[in-house]
């Protein structure tokens, strides 16, 4: 069963939309929003499979929305649901899983479904967690490979990400953006410029900005969380 949400300010399309879901699929709706603002206060996303998504809402773009849910570290599939075609060569570059037009047939509607489920079992094998999986570190010459379960929490500095483990820092090619492609699920992206191993945290404090200042076990580094990013972090903590 998905776990489905959607992003929609016309209540006919949604309710529309609703109707086609209870014949094609089964599902948990968890919730409906018309707003991108209301969308990212959610305390529900780490829950969603799968976000429906119109291009025109009237406070963002549902582009900017999957852009700033994808920055969070959101680990569900995006489907987009509009009348206009020009968005749809951005809305894959950015990962949806699929583009529907505006109206759209329950039969296409089944086979936007059939592309998210084929892309979830895949993150399924893709993501599973071993000892053995690392990232390459490369300093000169010299090559490190650094095991995942060994980083507490991936920062960028001076546009350089450094992973840090206990007492020791890696320097890493990656983006933060291709980090959260690789890592799995435990690591979360609670800042634009940091990634926490969600099993180290030893300490989250309040921070004056509203997110958190995060400490770990096994490392002295801190990252501090957006407000966002920590609503997602307690949120993921508390399931």
């Amino acid at each position: 069963m998905l776990n489905i949400a959607i992003v929609e300010d016309e209540l006919p399309a949604l309710e529309k939309l609703k109707a086609q879901l209870s014949r094609v699929c089964a599902h948990a709706l968890l919730f409906t929003y018309q707003s991108v603002k209301a969308c990212l206060a959610s305390s529900e996303l780490s829950k969603v499979d799968v976000l429906f998504v119109d291009i025109n809402l009237p406070d963002a773009s549902g582009v900017s929305l999957v852009k700033s849910l994808k920055q969070l570290g959101f680990k569900g599939e995006c489907v987009f649901s509009t009348a206009y075609s020009e968005f749809a060569v951005e809305a894959f570059t950015i990962g949806a899983a699929d583009y529907l037009l505006k109206p759209y047939t329950d039969e296409r509607l089944s086979l936007a479904l059939s592309r998210v489920n084929d892309k979830l079992n895949n993150k399924t094998s893709e993501f599973q967690e071993t000892e053995e999986y690392s990232l390459v570190s490369k300093v000169g010459v010299k090559v490190t490979l650094v095991k995942v379960s060994d980083i507490c929490a991936i920062k960028l500095e001076h546009g350089q990400a450094i992973a840090y483990g206990s007492e020791v820092s890696y320097p890493l090619d990656h983006s933060l953006d291709e980090l959260m492609t690789l890592l799995p699920s435990q690591f979360l992206r609670v800042h634009r410029n940091g990634i926490v191993n969600i099993k180290e945290i030893k300490q989250m404090d309040r921070w004056v900005t509203g997110g958190y200042l995060i400490k770990f076990h096994q490392s002295e580094v801190e990252v501090i969380s957006s407000r966002n990013g920590g609503r997602l972090l307690k949120d993921k903590l508390m399931r």
